[in-house]
């Protein structure tokens, strides 16, 4: 007995350990999902940002260009002899309109010129660049204004007079800030960081994590990776073409999309960690997890009461093998318990093998079960069934034929055990007992025993001959403030009634009474 109740713990350990693998696995199925979701979007939140980020300074350059331009082609601005200060006055008016930070006019000195009077730019590359080509340009950010300490970026475009000869330059400087504000609006989603580099591979603006005028490419040179290194990078980003390429330092995974900017020497670059887009990945799937979760949980539930349900059968085995040891082993046993008797103890802890359906004894026990782990809110019918006229059958066509209508009887209750999740047990020799459940009220009940009551009449053939044999049943709802044996009596009385209104339907007892 021992080996047989470990063996029962371990396969419940067991199917325990499955149910805890199970959900295991299924995280580690969805974790990997998550991974690849993950990689997807980290592709798709950068590649977005940098197609918002880079048309929107793309526009602002060009359209800084073509305003210079078109003022360029105003004779008051190229002609050398309209005095400089009529020159500043038509300039202020135009930014009125349009907001720079600064436009200026810059005579054949290099001196820029606003209302105050001349300041000498000749000591700036890119005018020198300008007034030695005369191509227009575009700056990488730099400090500049009144204190010296303002960043912005300049465009800056040539005057030229009707003969084609350059009479000095305007630029329009465009704040800093606001190209900061283009890459934040930009930016597909709140993890994404986008920079803005110029034409040295320098940081000029970015949404958040990079310090102003340090090399873009030194602090993750050593941990580029997939087949692309920092020099193929700076070659592309030079010759102005996109490209793409990841980062791995441990565990911290990123993406990066760079393109040019038209009209620049500069690149937009959005960056993307992948433990952003994971954790957007997992919480969008997160419901899906729960519910994954919350089904293999009903699962392992509805497992462990059918085990809970195969326990108990297995210990009234128990119980009865047990009383049959004692019975054969016993030293104390009467004189008269021969076989017979042990025979009628081992059908008495087991099945009826005739009919298929438990003993009574094993009914007893399992209805005691059943009802102490009742539902309150399910209706329990427990019926008596009884042949009637049995003894007639057996005198008339012989036992074996009473057998036979005996078998037809178990096998049809055995069907209504199996459709209304019940037991059914042999109690004597022409009785069986059947416990129904899962009624959703009375009304049903009593279909179900008409139903009931019409198929236990069946046709029974003995030789050439065929009759017919009827049951009667007596049913009690079952109260549950009450234990198993009080049904069982309301039953047999129930039973008793419709034995005594003629036999061949069925009674239910209620309210005290018979009816």
């Amino acid at each position: 007995m021992g080996a047989s109740r470990k063996t029962a713990r371990f396969s419940f350990r067991r199917m325990a350990a499955c149910g805890v693998v199970l959900a295991l696995l299924f995280l580690l199925v969805v974790s990997a999902t998550a991974v690849a979701m993950a990689v997807r979007d980290m592709k798709h939140e950068a590649d977005l940002s940098l197609a918002a980020a880079q048309p929107r300074i793309e526009s602002r350059i060009t359209g800084t260009f073509n305003l210079l331009e078109s003022l360029a082609e105003q004779p008051t601005l190229y002609d050398p002899s309209v005095p400089i200060m009529d020159k500043v006055n038509m300039i202020d008016q135009v930014n009125e309109h349009f907001g720079y930070y600064l436009i200026c006019y810059v005579d054949m000195n290099i001196d820029v010129w606003d209302a105050t009077g001349p300041a000498s730019l000749a000591s700036r590359d890119y005018m020198q660049q300008i007034y030695s080509t005369g191509e227009r340009t575009v700056t990488d950010s730099f400090a500049a204004g009144a204190d010296g300490s303002t960043l912005n970026y300049t465009v800056v475009v040539p005057l030229r007079d009707e003969q084609g000869a350059m009479t000095g330059t305007l630029f329009a400087a465009v704040y800093f800030d606001e190209i900061v504000d283009m890459l934040n609006d930009g930016l597909a989603n709140s993890y994404v960081d986008s920079v803005l580099i110029g034409s040295k591979g320098q940081v000029m603006s970015a949404t958040s994590g990079y310090v102003y005028d340090d090399f873009f490419l030194d602090p993750i040179r050593q941990n580029i990776a997939f087949d692309m290194s920092a020099d193929v990078i700076e070659a592309e980003l030079l010759s102005m073409n996109p490209v793409s390429f990841w980062t791995v330092d441990g565990l911290d995974v990123r993406y990066y999309a760079a393109a040019p900017i038209a009209d620049t020497k500069w690149d937009a670059v959005c960056v993307v960690g992948f433990w952003d887009s994971y954790a957007k990945i997992m919480a969008n799937l997160l419901p899906m997890i729960v519910v994954g979760l919350v089904i293999l949980a009903g699962g392992f539930l509805l497992m462990y009461r059918n085990f809970l349900h195969q326990m108990n059968s297995a210990r009234m085995l128990e119980k009865s093998v047990e009383e049959l040891q004692k019975k054969v082993y016993s030293d104390e046993r009467p004189a008269g318990a021969e076989i017979e008797d042990i025979l009628e103890l081992t059908s008495s802890g087991l099945s009826d093998g005739l009919t298929g359906t438990v003993t009574r004894s094993v009914f007893s026990s399992r209805l005691e079960n059943v009802l102490e782990n009742a539902d309150d809110e399910e209706i329990y019918a427990l019926c008596f069934v009884d042949l009637d006229d049995f003894k007639a059958i057996n005198d008339t066509h012989g036992h074996a034929t009473g057998d036979i209508a005996l078998k037809s009887i178990g096998y049809l209750l055995r069907e209504y055990e199996r459709r209304y999740e019940g037991l059914v047990g042999r109690y004597g020799g022409d009785e069986f007992v059947l416990l129904m459940t899962d009624f959703d009220d009375e009304n049903e009940l009593r279909d179900v025993l008409e139903d009931l009551t019409a198929g236990l009449q069946v046709d029974v053939q003995s030789g050439d001959s065929v009759f017919s044999v009827g049951c009667s049943v007596g049913v009690s709802v079952w109260d549950h403030r009450v234990g198993a044996d009080e049904p069982m009596e309301q039953a047999d009385q129930a039973l008793y009634g419709v034995k005594q209104r003629g036999k061949h339907g069925y009674g239910v007892y209620q309210d005290g009474g018979k009816k």
